[in-house]
């Protein structure tokens, strides 16, 4: 190449450069990048890697957006809601339709339980099973007529289980918080209406020490040891 070649020269070098740069400062310092001094083409072809980590980074520490149809805004319409998404059977999602999210990898749902997984350090991530209760911060809607369109952002969820096969939803699997959003009541919110729901009556291991401090504090009989 020389100094005519326009991969040398290019008026959008800096600008490509300064958002990777941007991007590298929102993903985990561990994280294997090109360098500063990479040609303009491998600095261009990482950009999408560093795009997706910065959303899995923000995942874990804001929540996943998430959008839902549901009805119209009554009261405080930014409050916090809980979303019930029934990855078993698609029978019982509140509202109906919540577990039509297309491909799960890049699900709101996915992005918080790779976030779990990095956090607790499990060999696996909870996957596409179970009835998923969702603490939900809206913060936009559209509405058309008595139906409304919505998005949020997920703050927490739990991960119910039935194991015995009965239909009833026994076993508390998984609790998460989103980082930002930790020390509000998510889980222990969480923890209770999910036993109002549905019959509750153990809590999964291993379980980690902020998880079983939550568990002692709102939900002790789910402890088995």
């Amino acid at each position: 190449m020389n100094a005519e070649d326009p991969l040398l020269n290019s008026d959008l070098d800096a600008s490509f450069r300064a958002a990777h740069q941007a991007l590298r400062s929102l993903i985990p310092p561990e994280t294997l990048t090109v360098g500063d001094d990479a040609d303009l083409q491998d600095v261009v072809d990482d950009l999408e890697q560093l795009v997706d980590l910065a959303r899995e980074n923000a995942a874990a520490v804001l929540g996943p957006t998430i959008t839902w149809a549901g009805s119209k805004p009554s009261g405080d319409p930014w409050s916090s809601v809980t979303l019930q998404a029934d990855l078993d059977g698609r029978v019982h999602d509140d509202p109906p339709g919540l577990s039509d999210f297309g491909e799960w990898p890049s699900s709101a749902l996915a992005r918080a339980s790779r976030a779990y997984r990095r956090e607790c350090a499990w060999d696996h991530a909870p996957g596409e099973a179970g009835i998923w209760l969702l603490s939900v911060a809206p913060y936009k809607c559209l509405a058309l007529g008595e139906r409304a369109h919505w998005t949020g952002t997920i703050t927490g969820f739990v991960i119910l289980h039935d194991r015995d096969g009965d239909a009833e939803y026994e076993s508390l699997a998984h609790i998460w918080t989103a980082q930002a959003w930790r020390r509000r009541g998510v889980a222990g919110n969480l923890v209770r209406e999910a036993s109002k729901r549905f019959s509750v009556s153990r809590a999964e291991g291993p379980a980690t020490d902020g998880g079983r401090l939550l568990l002692e504090a709102c939900a002790p009989a789910l402890l088995n040891d």
